[in-house]
């Protein structure tokens, strides 16, 4: 019993002070000291320290204390990546992306985008959506929704709004609206306003969301709600 506590505390000791030489070097990072933090960050990747192996993927891309290495920092990223890290795996599709390497950076794009990052998601389904592929442009639009991004909500509304690429359904579109409008993109907020007054002519629904959209700065719903407040309609 007490061997199993020694061991347990003896992981637990290696793990703090290898967090501590992380904060260290980044710290060092952040002092502009990059020699020194380079060195601690690959001592610390070795331990298959995924942000280690990060940071030192970064300073290579960006000529920061080292040379610029992009054939070593895609390796670094990929490590990274392999190891868990979406910003990794991200970075390392920009690199493949910039180098032409369209197909490969879309499964670096889809590792960060199952590992949670909204920017990957995105940029696969822009991807698709240039390719005139509306059923895999509105499959990761709809995963960037699921992580909550206002904006992939909206563009789903569009599209469904439109009915370019997807078949048009009204239903999914407001269904996307109303998602975005709640995460605070005000535009979803203003078109759900005058969905509710042109279409339904529930003016206080309407009403509702030209205020919340003009809550965000937005003009053409502070003009709309303005008309619709010069009439005395009560909101509750």
């Amino acid at each position: 019993m007490l061997k199993r506590i020694l061991i347990l505390i003896s992981i637990y000791c290696s793990f703090v002070f290898a967090f501590s030489d992380l904060e260290r070097a980044l710290q060092l990072y952040e002092e502009n000291k990059f020699s020194k933090a380079y060195d601690m960050f690959k001592k610390l990747c070795e331990k298959d320290s995924a942000k280690s192996c990060f940071s030192m993927a970064y300073m290579l891309e960006n000529a920061q204390g080292i040379s610029r290495d992009l054939n070593a920092a895609y390796k670094l990223y990929n490590k990274a990546c392999n190891l868990g890290l979406p910003e990794a795996c991200f970075n390392m599709g920009l690199i493949l992306q910039n180098q032409g390497y369209a197909n490969e950076s879309i499964l670096a794009f889809n590792k960060a985008c199952n590992l949670g990052d909204v920017k990957s998601c995105n940029n696969i389904a822009l991807f698709y959506e240039k390719d005139k592929d509306g059923k895999m442009a509105t499959y990761f639009y709809k995963k960037s929704c699921q992580l909550k991004d206002a904006a992939a909500c909206y563009k789903l509304g569009f599209l469904y709004e439109k009915g370019e690429l997807v078949r048009q359904n009204v239903k999914y579109s407001l269904s996307f609206y109303f998602k975005a409008c709640n995460l605070g993109y005000a535009e979803a907020c203003y078109l759900l306003g005058r969905y509710n007054q042109l279409e339904t002519k529930d003016l206080q629904k309407a009403k509702i969301y030209f205020g919340m959209a003009c809550d965000k700065k937005h003009k053409e719903a502070c003009a709309a709600y303005k008309e619709l407040n010069s009439k005395t309609i009560e909101i509750y």
